[in-house]
């Protein structure tokens, strides 16, 4: 392999890796963003919207551990991490409706108000960070 094959290679390499580390970045915030959407309407919409909901959106713990792993290794900001972390929020509040305690409406509204501002506090900060 001559010196032209080496650079060509390394550039595919490098220009692959920054998109993947755009992929990386990014993809917590949209799926912020529409979490944020999804829960503002989660409680006006018909129950078959809402299951259908909960089946394109329901993040698995084991995909939130791998953002994490890979926010981990491309050295994401602690912002990023919280990215990644913040769709568990609302299962956490699901599963202690449905295994520890029985939330009354009004609590739903409330745990589903703060996550929407958490959320969209995260966004403000994310915004801050990288388009600055």
């Amino acid at each position: 392999m001559d010196s032209q094959d080496r650079r060509a290679d390394l550039k595919r390499l490098v220009d692959t890796l920054r998109r993947v580390t755009t992929a990386v970045q990014i993809l917590p915030f949209i799926y912020s963003a529409i979490s944020i959407i999804l829960l503002a309407v989660y409680n006006i919409v018909p129950e078959g919207v809402q299951m259908i909901l909960d089946t394109l959106f329901y993040v698995s713990p084991v995909t939130i551990v791998a953002f994490l792993l890979l926010s981990k290794l491309l050295h994401m900001c602690k912002w990023h991490k919280t990215a990644c972390i913040l769709p568990m929020v609302p299962q956490a509040v699901s599963l202690t409706d449905y295994y520890i305690i029985n939330l009354t409406i009004p609590e739903v509204w409330v745990a589903n108000s703060l996550i929407i501002v958490m959320s969209a506090l995260l966004l403000i900060a994310a915004y801050k960070v990288f388009f600055k």
